[in-house]
């Protein structure tokens, strides 16, 4: 049985967004926006796919005033959960990735967020200010099953008694 017959209106089971939708930092990339504007072009219903990233820093403090936080860790970008409200998805175009389909499918991994942080919290003059632990992206989407870097973020805070603040988007699996 074809795709089309199992699934007649084209719907990508298991996906908050149906398409990639335009990347406004590259240029030169193409992107389906109206899926009744193209024919023949099916996006497949791919597999998640995990993307180990190299970070300087795992703490970055938040200047925005309108949102209540001063420091933000988040060891995850991209989230499988996939809720298509998600105010995070428009920060995976940072990573030269859709905020559509690359959002739920192509996590980056933060593998050293754990060692990072512990070098941000013995820094001198640190004042143990309250950190927001996932400000952007689930903490504890799907991927934290098999990396478990909230569970060592949350043991490194509470051993050097810093004080976290968590969002957890209480999103269901699609």
């Amino acid at each position: 049985m074809s795709t089309a017959e199992e699934n007649p209106n084209n719907y990508i089971n298991g996906r908050g967004a149906q398409l990639n939708t335009a990347n406004k930092f590259l240029k030169n990339a193409l992107a389906k926006e109206h899926i009744e504007g193209i024919d023949d072009w099916e996006e497949p219903n791919e597999k998640t796919t995990f993307i180990i990233g190299k970070s300087k820093t795992v703490v970055n403090k938040v200047d925005s005033p309108d949102v209540r936080m001063g420091y933000s860790l988040n060891p995850y970008q991209g989230c499988e959960h996939g809720c298509i409200y998600c105010y995070a998805r428009n920060s995976h175009e940072y990573w030269g990735f859709s905020a559509g389909l690359d959002f739920e499918r192509k996590i980056i991994v933060k593998k050293d967020a754990p060692e990072l942080f512990k070098k941000f919290l013995e820094r001198k003059g640190w004042d143990a200010y309250p950190i927001s632990l996932s400000g952007n992206t689930d903490c504890y989407q799907p991927a934290e099953r098999k990396f478990k870097l909230t569970r060592q973020l949350l043991e490194i805070a509470l051993a050097y008694k810093q004080p976290i603040a968590m969002i957890d988007q209480k999103c269901a699996d699609p």
